[in-house]
Order: structure tokens, then sequence, then C-alpha cells
């Protein structure tokens, strides 16, 4: 096997600047004139940058990197490297520490392999000379991996430590030929259709900005008009404008106006429009004294297009609709005006645009693709939003419920999404519900009357309440979610484990007492908060929950980046099955996983907070977890895609457009063409990550390929018998290489390539960057 050898000079891997030109030694490393972070190696930066320092030994050109720091912390400087997957390599390199402290006695300087495990890992402390380091790993799936020098390894140290002539040497690497064998007879259990669902939370663009059709921001007036914070600016004198907190319409702080002529009153801008489309709204206001109308007007590109509402004088609160149709194509952005003729005093509780094609006051495009999606099963309202939410605040009128702070993620919570709204959601998409109640403010009380809210029959106290509000039949939800991640300290409410199980029995109690029929999903996280879970709630809870996201500080291989998502979704597998073994209250259950968020999170935030946008290695990720859920079908009951829209989500929009990421293009494509009955692989697959299923119906076999490397490969198929046809349809999904990504200007840079295929000499090409679902027919 030809070996590589790769010099890491300077800073790191600091070595000589000089080239050496041969076939088996390739220098990564810079010239000497170079600082190391020219080099591309990296500090934390979140670390004092002053620690760090690189220099040339007098007596010859190597570079040596040096940590420096006079108290007690971690200090790191790595390097990103390529490498070939299953393969063996060697790291050598030299350490010299001068009166490196550190509490703990396994403590100190030394190199680090990010992923990779040191067997017999050597630490520094004290004075040392350059003392020679060798450490040997086996690179398996991956296809990188991060080098660190480190100060503080294994815990805080101090001192200062010093680092060179840092070489990775390819000791042997395997011939990857994948081969795959199938039994066709050996089935797993029937994977849930549940681990197509989808994950809906207050915040950022989820809702207001991506799935509700309303236009316009703070329409009901949280925010005093013509002030910083809001979007309404007004021709009036701001401090004229009275606030009314007990003006019997709503419990927030309502603005009256002095009306003296007919100018505009107040208006809000940079209102993106739709081409070719009309637009419904409604005003909410009181009017005192001789006022004869309201106009509403919508201006734009020097056009505009208006309406007078007459009123008569009201002491009450009146509602008035009107609808706007443009004569003339506005483009990007227009204004709307509000003003009031007469005299006297307007009080305005609420305003509402929307474009008229919405469907019950959802975006018809985002509709569009949410069918598309085709997710069973929708969990709302968190997240992290639920610890700190009351359902009652999302009843009513939604001109009078009020916008809330909200605290989890800063923002304003305007409630016009509630209750009714989102099961009218699901009705419209045909899927189920889960609901998440509040265990961080909220308590049993809270947590009971919203089941019975959306269970209890009309004849009940909070079911006549809901046929009120317009929905006489139960709306019969079946999965509750009892918190969410209340391990956190991050969360409204978070407690210690001790207290939280105390609290989870109360609510699940309170909550089963009202109707015993529906599931109930703990909050789970790995180690102790689970055992403590399952040791003192088990009785209590149907499913239990865990959460992940996986990001890039990795070493930024394809291979590695992809694999993070299946290796989550095994281990989490793992740590319930362990506790499966060890806990004795849920020897006998068969207590399932709701892993109901999970998705990669890093990356740009285009679309508004944490509106993260996604690569095709992205997608690949989401597709290689579909390979994992299937062979960890005994383990799944649910998994939910977090978030839908926006938000970390697998549909972007701007104000009048929408597309689907690459990770909803995979979504939509498993959901619609991988099988249902996992199948065991046995062979050689890699590099190549692979997953078998049958058809609900038993007619075709589908093979999920991931090609998570820049190459094609053909994946020989070792199973094919005379009751599998040798030509199919492939489903793949792939780009033009795997950091392109689907936005406004190129919906379909990621795209689904649907094409037949032939088998040929047993084997299939598997495109590079690429996820394929391969479905052959049974005969």
């Amino acid at each position: 096997m030809r070996k590589a050898l790769f010099f890491l000079l300077f800073c790191l891997t600091l070595s000589c600047s000089k080239t050496v030109v041969t076939d088996t030694v390739q220098i990564l490393s810079p010239a000497t004139t170079q600082n190391f972070k020219e080099a591309n190696w990296e500090t934390e930066y979140w670390s004092n940058q002053e620690n760090y320092s690189d220099t040339s030994l007098a007596d010859s050109e190597t570079r040596v990197l040096i940590i420096t720091q006079d108290t007690l912390q971690a200090g790191r400087v790595f390097k990103k490297i390529n490498i070939k997957p299953y393969a063996h390599y060697k790291v050598t390199g030299f350490i010299k520490t001068e009166n490196v402290f550190a509490e703990k006695t396994d403590a100190g300087a030394g190199f680090d392999l990010g992923n990779f495990e040191i067997e017999n890992d050597t630490v520094f402390t004290g004075t040392t000379d350059w003392t020679p380091v060798t450490i040997e790993f086996d690179s398996e799936g991956d296809d990188s991996f991060i080098i660190a020098c480190i100060l503080g390894k294994n815990g805080p140290a101090k001192g200062k430590a010093y680092f060179k002539e840092i070489q990775v040497e390819e000791i042997s690497a395997q011939v990857l030929q994948p081969a795959i064998l199938i039994d066709l007879s050996k089935e797993k259990e029937p994977m849930s259709p549940y681990i197509y669902g989808q994950f809906i939370e207050h915040m950022g663009k989820s809702i207001y900005g991506g799935l509700w059709a309303e236009m316009l921001s703070d329409r009901k007036f949280y925010h005093k008009p013509g002030t910083s914070d809001s979007p309404w600016e007004t021709t009036v004198d701001t401090t004229k404008i009275a606030l009314d907190a007990k003006n019997g319409f709503s419990e927030m702080a309502l603005p009256v106006f002095d009306i003296r002529d007919d100018s505009v009153l107040i208006y809000q801008d940079s209102i993106s429009l739709y081409a070719d489309k009309s637009y419904t709204g409604r005003i909410v206001y009181k009017a005192e004294g001789a006022i004869t109308g309201v106009s509403i007007d919508l201006e734009a590109s020097n056009s505009s297009t208006s309406l007078d509402l007459i009123n008569s004088e009201s002491k009450n609160f009146i509602t008035k609709e009107f609808e706007l149709k443009p004569t003339t194509n506005f483009g990007d952005l227009a204004k709307l005006n509000i003003s009031f003729q007469g005299v006297g005093k307007v009080t305005i509780a609420a305003v509402s645009l929307m474009p008229n094609d919405n469907i019950d006051g959802f975006r018809s495009d985002v509709i569009a693709l949410l069918k598309e999606l085709d997710a069973p099963i929708y969990r709302w309202p968190g997240g992290n939003f639920v610890s700190g939410y009351d359902w009652k605040d999302g009843l009513g009128n939604p001109d009078a419920r009020p916008t809330r702070y909200e605290r989890a993620w800063d923002g304003l919570e305007y409630n016009d999404v509630g209750i009714h709204e989102f099961m009218k959601l699901c009705e419209i998409l045909n899927a189920e519900a889960n609901i998440a109640v509040n265990t961080g403010l909220g308590d049993a009380e809270l947590a009971a009357n919203e089941v019975a809210y959306f269970n209890g029959d009309a004849s009940t106290k909070m079911g006549n309440w809901r046929a009120e509000n317009g929905h006489a039949e139960p709306y019969d939800v079946k999965l509750w979610a009892v918190g969410n991640e209340m391990f956190g300290d991050w969360q409204l409410g978070h407690m210690p484990v001790e207290d939280y199980v105390k609290k989870h029995n109360k609510v699940a109690e309170a909550m089963w007492a009202v109707d015993p029929h529906i599931d109930l999903i703990a909050v789970g996280f790995p180690g102790e908060w689970n055992d403590m879970m399952y040791s003192n709630t088990s009785e209590n809870m149907t499913y239990i929950s865990e959460h992940f996201y996986r990001q890039d500080w990795h070493a930024g291989g394809l291979l590695t980046h992809v694999k993070q998502i299946p290796d989550a979704i095994r281990e989490i597998a793992e740590e319930h099955k362990r506790a499966r073994r060890e806990i004795s209250e849920i020897a006998d259950r068969d207590i399932k996983i709701a892993l109901d968020e999970w998705n990669y999170w890093y990356g740009p935030h285009e679309f508004g907070l944490l509106g993260t946008r996604y690569f095709l290695k992205d997608a690949l990720g989401i597709a290689a977890g579909f390979n994992e859920f299937s062979r960890q079908s005994d383990m799944y009951y649910m998994a939910n895609y977090a978030q839908t829209v926006n938000v970390i989500g697998a549909i972007k929009t701007t104000d009048t457009d929408s597309w689907l990421e690459g990770t909803g293009l995979v979504l939509k494509t498993y959901r619609k063409e991988f099988g249902t009955r996992p199948l065991a692989i046995s062979g050689a697959p890699q590099p190549l990550e692979i997953a078998a299923t049958l058809t609900e119906d038993g007619n075709y076999l589908t093979l999920s390929v991931v090609n998570a490397t820049h190459q094609e490969y053909r994946l020989k198929l070792d199973f094919l018998e005379q009751q599998i046809d040798d030509e199919g349809h492939a489903f793949i999904i792939t780009g033009e290489n795997d950091m392109v990504y689907n936005d406004v200007d190129g919906k379909e840079r990621i795209y689904l390539l649907e094409e037949a295929f032939k088998v040929n000499n047993n084997s299939i090409l598997i495109r590079k960057e690429s996820a394929g679902i391969y479905k052959f027919k049974l005969n």
C-alpha cells in the first residue's frame, strides 16, 4: 500500500519550511514566513488569543507552537486534516513543557485527535525536555480528523507548552469495493410512519413570517405607534398618543388618537406584495366624536388603491373588513396607510392584511409544500417556547388575544395561531397532532385543563368553552409531550431531576385523570436524567423523548459530516437499550423513543432567528438518518424533523415566495419512496451508507444508498435472485457539489433525479455526493 506522509508544519504541525517533493511525502505546512493562523491552524473563538504564539527554532527552520497560560484554563490550537476512510494512521510529534501545573493528576499538555480515542495517552506536566509522542488510529468511516495541541487536556492547566514536528502518516488503507448481501426472508420490526414527523415552534419566522399569511407586524400594537420599537409610523406627535389600558376589548393598552384633520394617521411600509393577488383585511377600532369615516390605502410605485369605510359614531369597538385589489403590479414593497376623517378620538385595537388566497389564515404556497412533505404528525407549540406558554392566550377572538413578550427566544408572541388554528392546519394537511404541555412555569392544573379543552365532551366545562370557540366535537388528540428539555438550565422552570420526577408524575397523573386513553411522552436525556426518569416515572409515560442537533465542529470531511446523524440515532438507541438492561422498572416495558427534535443546526442564519441555510451535505446526512431509523426500527416510535419552516427548517420562505431545502427534498422523497419493512444487510458496503427495506405491500425492494464521497462507486449486489428484477427505478437527490444550496434564485440546485436503471455485471453505479432510493420489483 502506498504511504503518504503529511507534514503539518507551523503552529501545530510546524516542521521545516522546505518543500520535499517525493511520491510518498506531501507537505501541508506553509513557509516559515506564515504565522500559524495563515497556515490554517485555528484557536477557539472564545479563548484569549494572546495565549498563542509560534516561532522558529534558533538552530533550524523548524516551527514551534507555544501555548502560555498564567491561570488554570484550557488552550487549544487545531487543524483539520483530510484522510482516507477505513485506513490506519500514525501521528508523531514532540512536546516540551515549562512549569505546567494542573489540579487533576491526568491533566496537562498533550495532543488530541478529535473523535478518535487515544490508547495509552501521554499528558505532560512540570518541566520537561522535548519528548517524542506517537499515536496510531483507524479512521473507520471518517474522511477527516482534527489534530490539536492542548494545554489543559483532561482538565484546566497553566504554564507553557511547546509543540513541533507533527506528522500524520498513512500506514495502510483498504481498497473499497462496496458489496452487499440481503436475505429477503429476514425482516426486522416495521418502521413507524411517525419517523417522518415534523415540529413547529413559536419562534423566529417559523409561524409568523413563515406559515402564517399575516403581512403586518405588531398588528395589535404591543408597541406604541411611532416609537423606535414599533413598525408603525405616524404623522401625529407620538407624545400625544394616549394608551388606554381599560379599553374593554383587550387586556393590552391600546393607542388612542386625537383626530383633528384628514391627514394619514398611521402607516406601515416595506410590505412585500405578491404579484397578481388581491388582499383581504380588517380593522378593529372605536370612534368617539364626529368621526365620519376611515380610509385604507395600499400604496406603492406612485400608484395606490384604497377603500373608504364609512363609520357612524359608536362607543363600542367595531370590526370593518375590506378588500384591496391593486390595479398595477406594485413590485416588491408597498405601504399601508390608515387615516380617519372628522374630529374626535379613535382607539385602534387591531389591523390585519393577508393575501386573499390564504387557507384559513395560512400561506397557500407554504401549505402546498407542506402537502409535498406529507408528514403524518406535527409536534406543537414547542420547544423551549412551551415552558412559558399559557395555551389560553391563543383562544377567542384573534384580534383581542394579547401579544406577549416571549422569554424563551426574546421575541413577541402574537397569539394569532393558537389551538384552533393549529388543529385546522392538521386538518388541512391530514396530519395528527402531538401537543406539548408546559411543565416549566406551568403546573398540573394547566396541563389537565388543556387536555380537557382538546378532548373533553361539550358537556364539560372545558369542552363547552371549546364549543363556544367554534369546535363542538372533541379533537381527540392522542399523543402528548409532558414538557420539553427540562434537563437544561436554559429551560424556563428548570429544576434538578430529583425534583422534576415528582413534577412529571403529578402532571402526568392529572392528564391521565382527564383522559386515560392518551399517550404521554416523558422528557428524556442520556445518562443520569434518563435513569432517574425510568426509575421514578416509568409508570407515568408511554414513550420517552430525545433531542439532538449536529453542527460542523468536526474536521470538515463529507463522510464525517454526514455520519454524525446516523451515529447520533444509533447512540441514543444504545443508551436506551442499556437502560432497559440495567433498570428493573422498565425491564418488562417496551418504552420506545420519541426523537421529537433532530437535525443539523449550524451555518448562516439567512432566514431570521435560527433560519439556517442547508447544503447538499446536510441533505445526505438526513437521508443517512433514515437509513439508521430503519436499522433501529424496534426502538423509535416517532421522529420530528425540527423545525418545519425557516427556523432550522425544511422549507424556507421570503415574504412572498417559498421552496424546499435539500433536507426537505429528502424528507419528501423518503416518505414517499422508502419502504417500511427493514431487511438486514451484510457484506462490505463501505464507504457507502446503505439500508434495505421492503415496501409495505411487499412488491418492491428498496435500497437507500448515500454516497458521501467525491467519487462514483460501483455497488456490487450479491443477492440478486430469480424473484428480483435486474432493473428498476431510482430516485436520486444530488447537486453540482456537496456545498450547493437551494434559495429563491435557485430552488433546484439540489434536485431529484428520477431515472430507470439496469443492473450490469451484478452491480449498479452510484453517483458521487448523492442520496438515492433504488427500487427493484419483486416477482
